[in-house]
């Protein structure tokens, strides 16, 4: 699916699209010009249906020379073995959740207490994947003719980033599960869980005043994302918690 001009929606599960298997976050393909970023990977159950979709686009695998992962819960993290096999991508994810993907961590990336939940089924699979760039705030990521700024962005989870993405003027983020359409937020009984650290970065998020957000779930905004960004800072701000997903 073309969103824009050069971001394609090549998977999405059951709290967004529905492209792709129902366990997948959205997934996003970055036209860079010489080469492409994949921003996440998805839950790696039937990842071939995410990989269709890239080849659908026409894209070549070689020009697939990034996945950039936002954080390490297996709905945007667990396929990320998969994608770096096929593609051969530069697997990047924050310093701090770099250890926990490469070691296939189920505590840390709370994969054990999910399947517990029945967020997941038995047997869901984390398969351990090397990380070749461990960012922080403020990194900055080329992809082809294109760059990214990294942004710590902890709340929903430790080890969270978001990829901020500036051309004419124009800004965009690719979000994760930080803030979505309507100024929603995604609070989980979880141990890196934290209200405390999602209103830092609600408050972070607002204070860039973003044009279009590409997040983890449900729709993406082309325009006037920071109405809804402001709408999720306002209730912290309150010292109200935002809508939940």
């Amino acid at each position: 699916m073309q969103i824009s001009e050069r971001v394609r929606l090549v998977g999405s599960g059951k709290n967004g699209f529905q492209t792709s298997h129902p366990l997948d976050c959205n997934v996003f393909l970055l036209d860079g010009g010489t080469e492409h970023a994949l921003i996440d990977a998805g839950s790696g159950v039937e990842p071939e249906r995410i990989a269709a979709s890239i080849e659908d686009a026409g894209v070549p695998a070689d020009r697939v020379k990034h996945l950039l992962l936002t954080h390490a819960h297996g709905d945007h993290a667990a396929g990320a073995r998969y994608f770096r096999d096929l593609l051969g991508v530069e697997v990047t994810c924050s310093k701090e959740a770099a250890p926990w993907l490469e070691q296939g961590d189920v505590e840390k990336t709370s994969i054990r207490v999910a399947i517990e939940a029945g967020v997941y089924p038995d047997g869901f699979r984390f398969d351990p994947c090397p990380v070749a760039s461990p960012v922080a705030d403020n990194d900055k990521i080329p992809v082809g003719n294109l760059e990214l700024r990294v942004l710590e962005t902890p709340g929903h989870s430790r080890g969270h980033v978001s990829y901020l993405w500036m051309e004419d003027g124009h800004s965009s983020l690719f979000g994760g599960d930080t803030v979505f359409a309507g100024g929603k937020i995604l609070i989980q009984n979880i141990w890196d869980c934290s209200l405390q650290e999602y209103a830092k970065t609600a408050r972070k998020l607002d204070g860039l005043r973003l044009d279009s957000l590409y997040p983890g779930h449900g729709p993406f905004l082309l325009s006037r994302a920071h109405r809804h960004i402001e709408q999720a800072h306002s209730h912290f701000q309150s010292l109200r918690v935002p809508p939940n997903l």
